[in-house]
């Protein structure tokens, strides 16, 4: 016995809901997800435990803050890779970079309850016990590596200065300054 039920306003796609419709996300199989998780993390490991150590002696400073900045270059340009890779797969992908395309290729839409359709709404709660579990974990001080503790990093004057050529704070490059501010920075 077939039922037919009344069309509904929820049960009309909507606009926006039928441009989704048009971008078709291919699914991976598990050899492609290991490939594409492959190529986004282990150029970010090589970096970080291979070439940051190496370009260590590029940079001046004493103690860690060599290690720190090479770290921070090291990563950086592995996040322009993984953004590279993202920005390849979606060519191969949906062969566009429109905005809309993008946009439902990425899932860059605002969240939605899948049972009303309504967007926003109480899916933000979520938020609320995030936030006191951020403040709770700020609060209490949990045991670990002191060498690898990048606030009490940054609060030293070895970590004020790797800041001081990157904040903006002075128009003068690094190369051009004094010699006792150009020990932060990089070799000119």
């Amino acid at each position: 016995m077939s039922v037919s039920r009344p069309i509904t306003k929820q049960a009309i796609p909507s606009q926006a809901e039928a441009a989704v419709s048009e971008v078709e996300i291919p699914q991976y199989g598990l050899r492609a997800i290991f490939a594409v998780w492959a190529a986004a993390a282990l150029p970010m490991a090589a970096l970080a435990w291979l070439f940051a150590p190496a370009l260590k002696d590029q940079f001046a400073g004493t103690g860690n803050v060599p290690l720190f900045k090479a770290l921070n270059v090291a990563l950086t340009l592995g996040l322009v890779w993984q953004f590279v890779l993202v920005a390849i797969l979606v060519w191969r992908e949906q062969r566009t970079f429109r905005w809309s395309t993008l946009r439902e290729a990425l899932w860059l839409r605002s969240p939605r309850s899948p049972r009303t359709g309504r967007t926003g709404g109480r899916i933000w709660l979520v938020l609320i016990p995030l936030i006191v579990a951020f403040g709770v974990e700020s609060v209490i001080s949990l045991p670990g590596p002191k060498s690898r503790d990048l606030g009490a990093f940054l609060g030293t004057d070895a970590g004020a200065g790797t800041r001081s050529c990157s904040s903006g704070s002075s128009s003068t490059p690094c190369s051009v300054r004094s010699s006792s501010s150009a020990d932060s920075c990089f070799h000119a």
